[in-house]
């Protein structure tokens, strides 16, 4: 079984979190249940792109699953894919980092797949689960069907 690696350690090997910032984030944690991340950033201790950099990292190992609703989707990363392609696979980009863009799919991807979504986004992908509905809910909302005259 993978050993799932936190947030805390990932960011730690980002930026400057000392012992002590860890220690003060997870008292904070425990008293607010808020996540790591958001304490880490609402102190200053990171930036949005070290946040979501370590959490690409953390979701690579494909054991976790994204809440769409949760997360909500970067338009900026959804304009890099043609609604075309995102229908096609049921996919949609989520965010981008310097590393890499993150990618939801509503299922497994075999090869062709993979390879034609990564032409249009030229960069590293993550791939990660999401629950089928919300993907294409997502995919709905950012890629409008065309309306055809009649």
């Amino acid at each position: 079984m993978c050993k799932h690696v936190r947030i805390g350690e990932l960011l730690s090997r980002m930026v400057a979190l000392s012992g002590h910032d860890i220690e003060e984030i997870l008292q904070e944690q425990e008293a607010t249940h808020r996540r790591f991340g958001e304490i880490a950033l609402s102190w200053g201790l990171c930036q949005p792109e070290h946040l979501w950099t370590a959490w690409c990292a953390q979701l690579a190992d494909g054991t976790e699953r994204i809440d769409l609703n949760d997360v909500g989707i970067d338009a900026q990363a959804a304009a890099l894919l043609p609604g075309e392609i995102a229908r096609r696979w049921r996919v949609i980009p989520v965010r981008i980092g310097r590393n890499g863009t993150l990618v939801a799919c509503a299922s497994e991807l075999d090869a062709s797949a993979r390879a034609e979504i990564e032409r249009f986004l030229r960069k590293p992908v993550t791939y990660v689960a999401a629950d089928a509905a919300q993907v294409d809910a997502s995919i709905d909302a950012y890629y409008p069907a065309l309306q055809t005259a009649i």
